[in-house]
């Protein structure tokens, strides 16, 4: 995830931001309502109106939050490795899988958590990644006795 608007925390609770982007809000009330965390780990939605071709998601202040109600809080997008340029719409590279299979005899587990070993395996392939791209991560797995 890339952060391309963030509310700033030197605003009063109730004044507005000239440089906040506009929500872009449905008037059916329609949203994209795809779904981040930020950096201190706080869940944000997209209250955007959908938007297909487009990979900029607006989440707007809500009544709990510090900010003008209905005013954008944070904007992010996403990043994908390719050298292509699409101007400012980011579009997705194609998935790719990657699947491991460990085998061994039944005498060679004595002594081996399995959940732990998965965990740490899963943990070791998603350390590769750059950390705005977890949210597009996924992992699985699957043991058999």
């Amino acid at each position: 995830m890339i952060i391309t608007y963030q509310r700033p925390d030197t605003l009063d609770a109730h004044q507005v931001d000239q440089d906040a982007p506009d929500a872009d809000l449905s008037p059916t009330g329609a949203t994209c309502g795809t779904a981040t965390v930020d950096v201190l780990g706080i869940q944000w939605s997209c209250r955007r109106t959908p938007h297909p071709g487009q990979d900029e998601h607006r989440a707007t202040v809500t009544a709990a939050d510090s900010g003008p109600t209905g005013a954008v809080a944070i904007a992010w997008t996403y990043q994908y490795a390719t050298d292509e340029q699409h101007g400012d719409v980011d579009h997705a590279a194609p998935t790719q899988s990657i699947t491991i299979t460990l085998s061994f005899p039944d005498r060679a587990a004595r002594g081996i958590d399995a959940v732990a070993m998965i965990r740490s395996m899963i943990d070791a392939g998603l350390g590769h990644f750059w950390e705005g791209d977890q949210d597009d991560v996924t992992a699985s797995s699957t043991a058999t006795p």
